[in-house]
Order: C-alpha cells, then sequence, then structure tokens
C-alpha cells in the first residue's frame, strides 16, 4: 500500500493521463468518420492517435492498478462499503449544516438519509468495478484497432468493408475511455485516497 501523498500523485497523474486518453480516443473517432466517406488522407495521422491512444490508455490501467490496493483499503472497505463510517459523516454534516443555518437564521436543508447515502455509497463502489472491466474491453478494443490501422490500407483494402468497422471500434474505445473518467470522478468525489 502507498503512502497518503504519495496515492494522491498517483490520483493526479491518473487523471491527467486519463483526460489526455480521453482526447486521443476522441480525435481518433473524429478523424477515422471520414474513412466512412472514403476519405483516408490522413493515415498516418489516424494511426498515431491510435497508437498514443492505446498507450494513453495503457498507462492510465497501469498508474490506477498501483494506486488499487491504497483505494481498496482507504476509501472502499473503510469508508464506501462501511455504513457506520457513511452514517458518521452524515450526521457530522447535517449538525454542521444546522449550525450553519442557524447562525444565518434560515432553515436547514434537508439532506438525504443516512440509509439513502449508505446506499449510495455502495452503489459508487459496484460502478467503481464495472468502470474497471470496461476498461480493460477498451484496451483490448485500442489494441485490435491500432493493429487493423497499421496493416491496413483503405484506398486498397476494402475500405467500404473495413472502414465501418474501424469507426466502430474506435467508438468503442472512447466510449469506454470517457465513461472510466466520468465513474472515476464520481468516485472520486465521493471519496478520494
Amino acid at each position: 500500500m502507498l503512502e497518503e501523498s504519495a496515492a494522491r500523485w498517483l490520483l493526479v497523474l491518473h487523471t491527467a493521463i486519463g483526460v489526455a486518453a480521453v482526447g486521443a480516443t476522441t480525435h481518433l473517432v473524429i478523424w477515422l468518420r471520414r474513412y466512412v466517406r472514403g476519405q483516408s488522407g490522413m493515415r498516418r495521422a489516424v494511426r498515431r492517435f491510435a497508437y498514443l491512444a492505446l498507450v494513453l490508455q495503457g498507462a492510465a490501467f497501469l498508474v490506477g492498478n498501483i494506486m488499487y490496493p491504497t483505494y481498496k483499503v482507504e476509501v472502499r472497505t473503510a469508508y464506501l462499503e462501511n455504513p457506520t463510517a457513511v452514517g458518521v459523516q452524515q450526521t457530522t454534516k447535517d449538525s454542521e449544516l444546522v449550525r450553519i443555518a442557524a447562525k444565518a437564521h434560515e432553515p436547514p436543508t434537508i439532506n438525504p438519509t443516512t440509509a439513502d447515502m449508505v446506499r449510495r455509497a455502495a452503489s459508487a463502489a459496484r460502478w467503481f468495478d464495472i468502470k474497471e472491466h470496461w476498461v480493460a474491453l477498451g484496451i483490448l478494443v485500442s489494441a485490435a484497432l491500432a493493429l487493423i490501422l497499421t496493416l491496413w490500407d483503405p484506398q486498397q483494402d476494402g475500405g467500404e468493408v473495413i472502414s465501418p468497422i474501424a469507426v466502430s471500434l474506435a467508438v468503442l474505445a472512447s466510449g469506454t475511455t470517457w465513461l472510466a473518467a466520468i465513474v472515476g470522478v464520481l468516485t472520486a468525489a465521493w471519496r478520494a485516497v
């Protein structure tokens, strides 16, 4: 398990690499859609984005796996799957909101119940697991797409058949990186390392 400060820096690195992966896969989709219309003049750039997307996805996955033991102990087990910890935080938050509202002479904000917060925290942990499976699939799809784009010449080798397949793979790879980014941010909003 990592020290807390090392885990936080790795989380920042993981986030930066993840943002770059989202950008690379999104650009790949945008550039590859031209292939469907028979415009394959930017072949080198498309291949470069495919390689870059694969490397960035792999790097984000690697850094995430280095951080995972720390996340598992300090976030998931200690908080997201611990109803007592969620209840204590909710009670503390509620009492602080009541104190602030009384000081401002306003009615206190009504928050979700502790049971709702426990359910939401457990749901966040499950979504994190789902995200990890989709990320692994996305890396495999990116590897397949990079291989196809390396070996395939759209001007000579049946572009009308393979182009939609390549674009579909790029959309799937991009979708998995977007899913990972959104779920990762939402999980970190609950509790980060």
